[in-house]
């Protein structure tokens, strides 16, 4: 109530009412922001696979190579087992016996390791599945 009898004023409706132009346009840029954050994270995970394979390629190359030494003492070793073990064997034999079995477990190790190549996804499936839900999103709400 007022001095002059009871209010009859009404509230005011707010002034600035947001625009149709400007609710799109405030979409688009969240829109872009949100493309710009999924690619930012996908070049994270990039980053981070390729350090985290750089050190395990590191780390085998040591290990093959320091094992591909201790495979041809063994190697040598076995050969000349292998003819004290069978003395009627020529020593050429031994050899020859010796490097098939490896020859042979060279190619069983190249073809396991072609079969395995063939399951690995080098791409961040996860980042990117998010980013193309995004982007045809956004090609939706536009048309």
């Amino acid at each position: 109530m007022t001095r002059n009898g009871p209010s009859t004023a009404t509230p005011e409706a707010p002034q600035e009412q947001t625009t149709m132009t400007e609710l799109v346009a405030g979409i688009v840029s969240d829109a872009q922001t949100l493309i710009k954050q999924q690619f930012a994270m996908l070049r994270a995970e990039i980053k981070q696979e390729i350090q985290q394979t750089t050190a395990a390629g590191k780390c085998l190359g040591i290990g093959v190579a320091l094992g591909t030494v201790g495979i041809l003492f063994l190697a040598i070793a076995v050969v000349y087992l292998l003819n004290w073990l069978a003395p009627s064997l020529p020593l050429w034999g031994c050899w020859a016996i010796v490097g098939g079995v490896i020859v042979a477990c060279g190619i069983a190790a190249f073809v396991t390791g072609l079969q395995l190549l063939k399951k690995v996804t080098p791409v961040p499936e996860k980042s990117l599945n998010a980013l193309q839900e995004n982007l045809s999103w956004i090609a939706n709400r536009q048309s």
